[in-house]
């Protein structure tokens, strides 16, 4: 089983990943953009084309998901990939797809995080447009609705984090034979 929590930026993906794994005792694959993006320079904007960082975005992405097996917890995951790159670099979405829809298992829960544009705005750390970032959480809702994903939705803004963690713990039981 894959858990795969997505949303925009400062929705509370990493805080939410974190106590699920904990709760869970999965093992907790963080969000591989976030980690590439520490290279750049602090005022790179992130909705500027980035072709090569798209690539191993999804390079390292599919790398780990090829080599890990049993139930994890993963941050952004594909659908979170697509939404950026979709924005950024198309053509890389493209040469992607395929081995990205083969990864997409039926096995997999997906997780939509929202959240009010004040409060995801007043929690944007990357540099770059807020209406980049607010679009890409759009995005990401798209992408995994496209991969077959079929997302529960929260808001973590009315949610408290316990809260959060219960209902997906209730919905991944819910759906497990």
């Amino acid at each position: 089983m894959t858990l795969v929590i997505t949303g925009a930026h400062g929705a509370g993906k990493s805080t939410l990943c974190r106590a699920l794994a904990g709760r869970l005792g999965w093992p907790y694959h963080h969000e591989i953009g976030a980690e590439l993006a520490q290279r750049r320079e602090p005022d790179e904007d992130a909705s500027l084309p980035q072709t090569a960082f798209d690539e191993e975005v999804f390079r390292r992405e599919l790398e780990r998901d090829s080599s890990h097996q049993g139930p994890r917890v993963v941050e952004s995951w594909h659908p979170g990939n697509m939404a950026y790159a979709s924005r950024r670099s198309p053509a890389v979405v493209d040469r992607w797809m395929a081995p990205i829809l083969a990864s997409a298992s039926s096995d997999v829960l997906a997780v939509h995080l929202v959240a009010p544009a004040a409060t995801l705005e007043a929690r944007q750390h990357e540099s770059g447009p807020a209406r980049f970032f607010l679009q890409v959480g759009r995005d990401a809702l798209a992408w995994s609705r496209k991969l077959g994903l079929a997302p529960l939705v929260l808001d973590s803004d009315r949610l408290r984090p316990d809260a959060l963690v219960q209902a997906v713990v209730h919905e991944l039981h819910r759906r497990q034979p």
